[in-house]
């Protein structure tokens, strides 16, 4: 017997290595949640390429099985309040999708509670003589699954437990290569919705790749569809003008159809007086051909309240005036407009066009001459009358021990941001480096300049851990001269990673880059309309 099923086993896996897989599960209750169709669904992969499918439900399994010869995989699925554990949760469930003619059982092999513990399971399809399949979400998973005996080793739950749930918008790949140096048949599953992911997993070391949603879920997908056709229907409305007055330089640019056509810069002038700012603002929009009436957003450094005044935070950056009633001026001034932090415009313009589209709960981090950043909370940017909330900046750092520019002891910004790190490059003996500078000699591996960077970077990790653990963030995204700086994501994440994945965020750069806050600037111009979902709190 044990001969046969070695057999039967390596003739099966054979069949699958190299291949795909199509996961044939409608919708829950959808419209094409009926075993007819799921048979029509199962044969039209195999005709379209696909080794084997993977097919939930009893009644399904038993209508597939009757007109393909190819693989498949059963499982079932159940719901309990009890166990958060779905696929084949009780041994009642693999004897009846063996009677069913499944080839391969796929069962829930990571460490949860449920009615039959994971070990029973296995042996039961072992057991039973068909192949057993590991649904797995950790390495550790796979190590118990592979010692134990199963066949094959899935990266299915990675992402959807309380353990990985915070990667759930990216394929497992590391997951991939850490089970394939297991000695086991790898089956990649999980996200791995385009073809381009699928081949990505299998030069990881994947055996096998299983595509579900983007094959079979014609609501998600269509879903997706709609989603990305109303974006880019908000983009192609997007006209006008945009103001982007940093700490750093200030921008201006014509907006169409969503891009930016044509762009100028000039250097912020710190001392500056208020009126010499609204002069400089009216002079280059003049340049961009601007008239009195065109569509008009303004983004700038500082706090911006509910009024539209302007308040100079960090006297340091506009250092000659601390209020101004910058919205009224502009409209007196200039032409009807709208005035918003920079970086809340930048989260603003991430969350509606960039990178944190679809989530409910991000932030953006800008790390330049200072720190400041905006928050998606359940959907909305979260302001207040004062204008303050979204300047994480100035919330307090366990790296931080000197005065910060708002006020405060000991503030992120204090340790973090480009000024930051120049001063204390000046304290140790090198007063003509600038952060820039700073950079330059840690990418090229200098000790000193290595220490400053990280230790901006080990503050930025533990502030982005307090957002998670405060706030529920799911994604973050980078903007800012240093936030952008190359390999600075790479030690933010390294010290994020030290910590234990209950405080792990998806990181990434900011998709709008430098651009982030004049996109917003004139989306903020209309944004009851241009998003329903985003307003003031």
């Amino acid at each position: 017997m044990q001969k046969i099923l070695s057999i039967r086993t390596a003739s099966i896996l054979k069949k699958l290595k190299g291949g795909l897989v199509a996961s044939c599960q409608p919708v829950d209750g959808g419209t094409l949640d009926h075993p007819k169709i799921v048979t029509a669904m199962a044969q039209a992969v195999i005709s379209g390429g696909a080794v084997a499918v993977r097919i939930e439900g009893v009644e399904n399994l038993k209508a597939v099985r009757q007109v393909i010869t190819a693989p498949i995989i059963g499982i079932i699925k159940s719901d309990s309040n009890s166990s958060p554990v779905r696929i084949t949760v009780f041994l009642d469930d693999v004897k009846k999708l063996v009677q069913a003619g499944a080839d391969v059982v796929a069962y829930d092999a990571t460490d949860r509670f449920r009615h039959d513990s994971r070990d029973e399971i296995l042996k039961a399809i072992l057991d039973a003589g068909v192949i057993a399949m590991a649904d797995c979400s950790t390495l550790a998973d796979c190590e118990k699954a592979r010692d134990d005996g199963a066949n094959i080793i899935g990266t299915t739950l990675s992402g959807y437990t309380r353990e990985t749930e915070k990667n759930s918008r990216n394929p497992d790949f590391e997951l991939i290569r850490q089970a394939k140096k297991l000695g086991v048949f790898v089956m990649a599953e999980g996200r791995f919705n385009t073809p381009e992911l699928a081949s990505r997993a299998i030069r990881a070391g994947a055996d096998a790749v299983t595509v579900g949603t983007a094959l079979t879920r014609l609501e998600i997908i269509t879903a997706r569809f709609a989603k990305s056709i109303h974006c880019a229907n908000k983009k192609s409305k997007l006209n006008g003008f945009a103001v982007d007055l940093g700490g750093t330089k200030t921008a201006v640019a014509k907006i169409e159809s969503g891009k930016i056509f044509n762009v100028i810069e000039r250097k912020t002038i710190g001392t500056a007086s208020y009126g010499t700012h609204l002069k400089l603002i009216a002079e280059m929009l003049s340049k961009l051909g601007y008239r009195k009436g065109d569509q008009l957003g303004v983004a700038v450094t500082g706090r911006v309240d509910e009024e539209g005044r302007w308040y100079a935070v960090n006297q340091s950056t506009l250092g000659k005036f601390s209020s101004a009633p910058l919205q009224t001026d502009l409209i007196k001034n200039i032409g009807p407009s709208s005035v918003i932090n920079d970086a809340l415009a930048a989260t603003l313009a991430e969350h509606q066009l960039g990178s944190g589209e679809g989530h409910q709960n991000f932030a953006f981090i800008t790390i330049s001459t200072g720190v400041g950043g905006g928050l998606i909370l359940n959907g909305r940017l979260h302001t207040d009358a004062s204008g303050l909330p979204g300047h994480v900046g100035f919330s307090s750092s366990l790296f931080g021990n000197k005065l910060c520019n708002s006020g405060r002891y000991g503030t992120v910004e204090s340790v973090a941001s480009g000024n930051a790190i120049a001063s204390a490059a000046a304290a140790i003996g090198y007063p003509d480096a600038d952060a820039r500078a700073v950079f330059k000699e840690a990418n090229a591996g200098v000790a000193w300049a290595v220490e400053l960077v990280d230790r901006s970077a080990s503050a930025i990790a533990e502030l982005t851990a307090d957002l998670v653990t405060i706030l529920g963030i799911t994604k973050i995204a980078f903007g800012g001269s240093i936030g952008l700086a190359d390999g600075y994501l790479d030690r933010i994440q390294k010290h994020l990673h030290a910590m234990p994945n209950l405080f792990q965020a998806q990181l990434v750069t900011a998709d709008f880059a430098a651009h982030g806050p004049l996109m917003g600037a004139l989306l903020n111009t209309n944004r009851e309309k241009t998003d329903e979902n985003t307003h003031f709190t």
